[in-house]
């Protein structure tokens, strides 16, 4: 396996670099909710009834970008130059946070086109992630020591980028002049929620990753907790389904114990 050192270097730079430029793209600003334009832009997310709540995106993004980060600096040290899967997941990465820049400048503006291009940004980053996923062997081979903890932020990336394309679907949907009143929305929102519930339960089992829900599960939680006083039959649907994927995560959790209590014995 030919090793191109410097490569690995640039992977960790852009990977780096794409968090950075998010964040400085799509940072909070000041009085953010005092000026009609962004009074605005709040109103279009929450016309949104599958957006969890503004909390739920800092938690959930300050964890995986702080652990992909140490895994960008963990591929690119001279100790793993030789693993494979880093080496096939150079160019998953480069890819993955050259779209997270992308989705961070269209995000940083309020206009429609750009409304638009970051949630088509989101739908493409799904499959870039699954592609690393699989590139890591997440779910296939069995690892040890820093890699075996780093590649579970990757887990948690591609769980919550598929909560995100609910999301950025619905956004699409409506900048199309659909499900935008109250009642359109609604129902919109119960019926996408069970598909997307499925859907991640399903990828999660084809993945072997049980891990990949825990984020699905926050993005539930978040909107069950965003949608309590406003639309109650929502945030019951959001609250049972998390449990759903809960009681599921907590399953695989429990057989995985048990199978690596057996190799020990």
């Amino acid at each position: 396996m030919k090793v191109n050192r410097f490569g690995r270097y640039t992977t960790a730079a852009i990977v780096i670099g794409g968090i950075i430029g998010t964040y400085f793209f799509s940072r909070p600003r000041k009085n953010t909710l005092k000026t009609p334009l962004d009074k605005k832009r709040q109103d279009k997310v929450d016309r949104n009834l599958v957006t969890p709540a503004n909390a739920t995106f800092g938690i959930v993004w300050s964890a995986i970008y702080v652990g992909t980060v140490a895994l960008a600096i963990h591929q690119a040290m001279p100790s793993q130059l030789q693993n494979p899967r880093y080496h096939k997941a150079q160019s998953w990465l480069r890819l993955n946070y050259l779209s997270t820049a992308i989705f961070g400048y269209f995000f940083a503006k309020s206009d429609k086109k750009s409304r638009i291009g970051a949630a088509i940004t989101t739908i493409s980053m799904l499959p870039a992630a699954i592609g690393l996923h699989r590139a890591l062997e997440i779910g296939q081979t069995d690892v040890k020591g820093a890699e075996h903890i780093l590649r579970k932020f990757i887990s948690l990336y591609t769980g919550w980028l598929t909560a995100a394309t609910a999301v950025s679907a619905t956004t699409l949907v409506q900048e199309a002049g659909y499900a935008r009143e109250p009642d359109e929305a609604k129902k919109w929102a119960l019926g996408l929620l069970p598909v997307t519930t499925g859907i991640g339960a399903a990828v999660s089992n084809r993945l072997n990753d049980p891990y990949y829900l825990i984020t699905l599960i926050t993005a539930l939680t978040g909107i069950a907790v965003k949608q309590k006083d406003q639309n109650r039959e929502i945030s019951v649907l959001a609250g049972t389904l998390s449990t759903y994927l809960l009681g599921i995560f907590a399953k695989k959790i429990k057989e995985e114990s048990s199978y690596f209590q057996a190799e020990v014995v």
